[in-house]
């Protein structure tokens, strides 16, 4: 109808705490009947969720007919063209994002270079969260971590069935475990205690698996490579402090100050005592 406002929101904003990934832009529009945008190509991604009615998509010259609970990407530099139903004009929210992991999250969703639509399995609470950024003060910083927050748990729900993923996009599987196991150790060395078994469990892996998988991708055994890091922990601390032999042993997991001099030395080649950082 002439004059008629128009039922349309469309919010930009410049981020500046987040660069691996983070959205621009957020809105929402009830189409009036045969409602177009494009042909256009858009510098950044976007995607449409539709709330209700239907439409179609138009890219890399296919034709796709969406409804009620789809979803369509757009893509960087590529043309494409959207339009609503004459009849059943589509409801829509979208969001543009970017960063320089863009590419790597679409993938663990199974969105790959050549999927362009798809159908949200767990509709509840989409509504919800676009409404929430939309109606957020996004100019005020203290909106930041929650806005983010409700982006990360929206795209999370847009999604295709898994796929094979190029290594090139995505690292190994057996790297994730590997890198898991590192920093599993970094922030674990100091307990007597730790086992394989421990952090093999953390991960529902078979330690034996595991096992093989850091000789495979570091090169050593698991102990090899605690025992390797707890001493040189300790040498650290022998340079940079006055801390006794038996406490230097307590803070990198040896409970016993023999069984840690006798490690430290057939790693060093000389006791804790002789090493030329340890002060008198």
């Amino acid at each position: 109808m002439v004059g008629e406002q128009r039922n349309y929101r469309d919010i930009f904003v410049k981020e500046q705490f987040f660069s691996d990934f983070y959205f621009f832009n957020v809105g929402h529009e009830l189409c009036e009947s045969s409602h177009h945008h494009g042909p256009t190509m858009r510098e950044e991604h976007v995607i449409h969720y539709i709330v209700s009615g239907c439409g179609t998509y138009d890219v890399n010259g296919i034709k796709y007919r969406l409804g009620k609970g789809d979803f369509f990407i757009i893509k960087p530099n590529e043309m494409t063209f959207y339009q609503a139903d004459d009849e059943k004009p589509w409801e829509y929210y979208w969001f543009g994002f970017s960063g320089s992991m863009v590419k790597e999250l679409l993938y663990s969703n199974g969105i790959g270079l050549t999927d362009y639509v798809g159908k949200v399995e767990k509709t509840d609470g989409i509504k919800t969260l676009f409404e929430q950024i939309i109606a957020s003060n996004m100019f005020d910083d203290r909106e930041k971590l929650a806005n983010q927050a409700r982006f990360l748990t929206l795209l999370s729900r847009f999604k295709l069935q898994e796929k094979t993923i190029h290594s090139s996009i995505l690292e190994s599987r057996k790297q994730k475990y590997s890198q898991s196991f590192l920093l599993y150790i970094k922030n674990n060395y100091y307990r007597e205690e730790l086992s394989i078994r421990e952090i093999s469990h953390s991960m529902s892996l078979n330690s034996s698996y595991l096992s093989q998988v850091i000789k495979d991708e570091i090169g050593c055994s698991p102990m090899g490579y605690l025992k390797e890091f707890r001493l040189q922990k300790a040498s650290i601390l022998l340079e940079t402090t006055d801390l006794p032999i038996t406490e230097v042993a307590l803070a990198v997991g040896y409970k016993s100050s023999q069984s840690f001099s006798r490690a430290f030395k057939d790693q060093f080649g000389c006791s804790p005592s002789n090493f030329s950082g340890q002060r008198s």
